[in-house]
């Protein structure tokens, strides 16, 4: 049998012996080491960034993608109101309407809905942002459905 030695005193202690038989010194045990266990976690718990509806909002309908889409929306209203203006046929006419048009309910949507989104704006600007958005959106699309009625 193979025999330790004490801590101690250094001499030899025989395998079965509980003390050092030169010191009286207790035997020191080894305690197993023990390995962490790795924590089992899914592939797609641990890259799966979880998103809500209203973060998605948040975002597309930020401070400043509102205030960018309104002034596209006005230079694409502006632009098919000039096109409408010196058309000279109806078919200019018709690509003035849908510029015009796309302008406005791009201008009414991104006020709609940033009025809806964004809690940094005063509560009242909110609510003319909500009123206005939608009056753009239907008076564009009543003028444009009237518009390619009569063509």
């Amino acid at each position: 049998m193979a025999a330790n030695v004490c801590l101690k005193c250094g001499a030899r202690i025989p395998s079965g012996a509980a003390f050092c038989p030169n010191c009286g010194a207790p035997k020191a045990v080894e305690q197993p080491v023990q390995q962490p266990q790795p924590v089992a976690v899914m592939p797609q718990q641990m890259y799966r960034p979880t998103y809500s509806l209203k973060d998605i909002f948040s975002t597309i309908f930020s401070e400043s993608i509102v205030f960018v889409m309104i002034l596209l929306g006005v230079l694409l209203a502006a632009i098919g109101g000039l096109i409408f203006l010196f058309a000279g046929d109806v078919n200019g006419l018709r690509i003035g309407t849908i510029l015009n048009t796309t302008g406005f309910v791009l201008m009414g949507l991104f006020l709609l809905m940033g009025g809806l989104t964004n809690k940094n704006f005063e509560k009242y600007v909110s609510f003319g942002m909500i009123v206005g958005g939608a009056i753009m959106i239907t008076w564009s699309l009543s003028i444009a459905a009237a518009g390619f009625a009569g063509f």
